[in-house]
């Protein structure tokens, strides 16, 4: 398992370097053309541009890679591109390489149903600090609720979902995952209703709706700090960092162990000489 998650990561990656070599000066003299950055040095520009497109990027490769790890897990067949649960007919075809979809004959997308989530969730908020926080109260033990108030228009819809895998146990894990979490209050409504409404698409009441990261912004072991805390419930709904990866790595592989695939992943792509190079190109 360690050396086809080590060629998963190195794959990926590889990919993601030649997508950003492919637009970097383009996107460089673009950003030349603005004038307020004219008293820049053209090598702060250039990892201006170079950190704007890896963090624009990479998000969809390290949702493959996550996809890709799963599989390696619960089975190819446990983390499928569409998300049919209730084998409902359709003609639908998605790469590898595209978001997963879950296929349903609720339409999350009308107005009440919206309406309905957002007021679910305002219901329910966080409130207090310190000894007298209360954490909301939409948790996997209430969410079942929103399946009551579900609208079927007799149509096929679709939702694209960042990871969704059949565990071990046969219960669907879906989730939304940002890199570090790093929301503020004006879009973390939204990513929470969002999770609540894939969870009305796949309305099986038993699912496991989760909002994950890659990564703890507060550094692994600490407590994770963050707005969306205020609108699902925390710690019962979030896999943050290590938490995440030990959901998905294979059981014979710690979290420990993937930092350190991955960091030889890294090395064996050159990534640092090869972005060093690409960076100092501009100059």
């Amino acid at each position: 398992m360690r050396e086809q998650i080590l060629q998963i990561i190195q794959n990926e990656f590889s990919k993601l370097i030649r997508n950003i070599q492919e637009d970097f000066q383009k996107n460089y003299q673009a950003k030349r053309n603005n004038f307020l950055l004219n008293e820049l040095d053209p090598l702060m520009i250039a990892h201006m541009v170079f950190v704007s497109s890896f963090e624009s990027k990479s998000g969809n490769t390290l949702q493959r890679i996550a996809r890709r790890i799963a599989a390696l897990r619960y089975g190819n067949d446990h983390v499928p591109s569409i998300i049919n649960p209730h084998n409902l007919p359709h003609n639908l075809s998605v790469s590898g390489d595209q978001e997963q979809i879950v296929v349903s004959n609720i339409n999350i997308e009308s107005p009440q149903t919206k309406a309905y989530i957002t007021s679910f969730i305002n219901q329910n908020l966080a409130s207090g600090r310190g000894r007298s926080r209360q954490e909301s109260r939409v948790t996997h033990q209430t969410i079942p609720e929103v399946l009551n108030h579900t609208i079927s228009d007799g149509h096929l819809h679709t939702k694209p979902v960042d990871l969704a895998f059949l565990d071990e146990n046969g219960i669907w894990n879906i989730m939304e995952i940002k890199a570090g979490g790093d929301l503020d209050n004006s879009n973390a409504p939204a990513n929470a209703e969002k999770l609540l409404l894939i969870y009305m698409a796949l309305n099986i009441e038993s699912a496991k709706p989760y909002f994950a990261t890659y990564y703890n912004k507060e550094g692994e072991g600490n407590v994770w700090k963050g707005v969306m805390k205020k609108f699902i419930n925390y710690p019962s709904m979030f896999l943050i960092g290590e938490n995440f990866w030990n959901k998905i790595l294979p059981s014979d592989i710690n979290f420990i162990e993937f930092c350190q695939i991955y960091n030889e992943a890294m090395r064996r792509i050159d990534l640092n000489s090869t972005l060093n190079t690409m960076i100092h190109s501009c100059r």
